[in-house]
């Protein structure tokens, strides 16, 4: 029996399912940049990227050593009760860098969990308004505030309600739609619902992810975006962008609103905010920051000395040149060997979309051959994982070598070669727990 089995069959006794979107039996023994080893001593191409949150690869050196700096002179002491100037210095940092502009302060947590429940809180708070907008097919988080407004996946909800009140999804308008339809269409459920059953004067906010992650890696159309900001500016809508899975240059800009040149009124972060330790903030205009006091929205490890200096010498190292210059040679590499596989291979890819290098690719024949493609790929040496069924998630570090981005696309090509051929048997569809 492997090392990998043993270790699974006791998380199995110990571990509530609900923890596992299981795609295949990975035990992580040891990872470094876009390679990870696993317990039996396997080596794998990374184009998961830990679900975002080390958009830099694992062990990254910058990160690591800032991290045991801070951990030579203390990990963390409650900011509740006490200051730290790894916090400070981080949050100066991430509010020099707020779109605009714009004068911002923020508020630490542990996740984008909480990062979505803050961006509720204060919405409201500032506001006076109670009721909050967000979009069919979005993923928000696993606190009661952030499953409300999760809209991706029936089992993030399903036997757990009451969830909050006062939160409505409207559709998500992406770019797969064209730009006629989406001009003619993008809005009118809501206008509908403005006119009808919920007034605009009690929507205190609108919280929209520039690219939907878990809903299967789909840019907002910018058509949809522009009209979406001028609604919330017409009615005294708070516009808040959710950039949990896409900031911090995995779209390409540091956030993923930029891309549609919209100052939001503040943003949601988490993921690799912390680059790669636990870390969320909701990030806004300083006024609707300073609205609330304490213990509105304070947690014990919130802003721990630790994350906040690995996500400082995180956010410096991603604005050097150097990095910059490997970002768009990677953005580059990325676009062109996905485009080159689907134009291979176009009776089984029906689409490749995203922004950056955050990428979906759709595939033919649903949720059972993507599953199939997943496996394939582990059993390879990739891994990645499918969402919305039948959509492959690429989300590779964002410091991937281009020599490892052209292996991990040639084990992908090698698989849809096998599943063309009926070469992967339905038996692996057994192992299938995953969204």
């Amino acid at each position: 029996m492997y090392a990998s089995s043993a270790v699974i069959e006791r998380d199995r006794n110990v571990i509530a399912p609900c923890q596992r979107l299981s795609y295949f039996p990975l035990v992580v023994e040891r990872a470094e940049g876009a390679i990870l080893t696993d317990i039996d001593g396997r080596e794998y191409i990374d184009f998961l990227s830990s679900a975002a949150s080390l958009n830099l690869g694992s062990s990254h050196p910058v990160v690591t050593a800032a991290i045991a700096e801070q951990l030579s002179r203390f990990s963390q002491y409650t900011a509740a009760y006490s200051y730290n100037l790894p916090m400070v210095e981080y949050a100066e940092r991430l509010t020099s860098a707020y779109p605009g502009g714009l004068r911002a302060k923020l508020v630490f947590g542990n996740s984008g969990s909480d990062a979505n429940d803050a961006a509720v809180k204060f919405s409201r708070a500032y506001t006076g308004r109670h009721k909050v907008i967000v979009f069919i097919n979005g993923y928000h988080g696993s606190t009661y505030g952030s499953a409300t407004m999760t809209t991706c996946s029936i089992r993030a909800r399903e036997r757990m309600g009451p969830f909050l009140p006062e939160v409505y999804a409207f559709p998500f308008f992406g770019t797969d739609v064209d730009d006629e339809r989406c001009e003619r269409e993008c809005l009118l459920d809501i206008e509908r619902a403005f006119s009808t059953w919920l007034p605009a004067r009690e929507v205190a906010a609108v919280v929209i992810e520039p690219v939907q992650g878990d809903g299967g890696l789909l840019p907002a159309h910018p058509i949809f975006m522009r009209k979406l900001h001028g609604l919330c500016r017409e009615n005294g809508i708070l516009f808040i962008s959710e950039e949990v899975q896409q900031g911090f240059y995995r779209t390409g800009t540091l956030f993923g609103i930029e891309h549609y040149g919209i100052v939001p009124d503040g943003l949601i972060l988490g993921k690799s905010l912390g680059a790669g330790l636990t870390l969320g903030a909701f990030m806004a205009r300083a006024e609707i920051m300073d609205c609330l006091p304490a213990p509105a929205h304070t947690f014990t490890l919130a802003g721990n000395a630790l994350a906040c200096a690995a996500g400082a010498a995180a956010f410096d190292f991603c604005r050097s040149e150097g990095f910059q210059r490997q970002l768009a040679e990677g953005i580059g590499a990325l676009w062109a060997e996905a485009e080159a596989l689907r134009a291979a291979h176009p009776e089984t890819l029906s689409f490749v979309r995203g922004l950056g290098m955050s990428m979906g690719i759709g595939v033919r024949g649903g949720a059972d051959a993507a599953y199939k493609l997943v496996h394939r790929c582990y059993e390879k040496g990739l891994v990645l994982i499918s969402l919305c069924g039948n959509i492959l998630r690429i989300q590779p570090p964002l410091t991937i070598t281009i020599a490892e981005l052209r292996r991990g696309f040639a084990i992908l090509a090698g698989a849809i070669a096998e599943l063309e051929a009926g070469l992967i048997p339905d038996s692996v569809l057994q192992n299938h727990r995953g969204w």
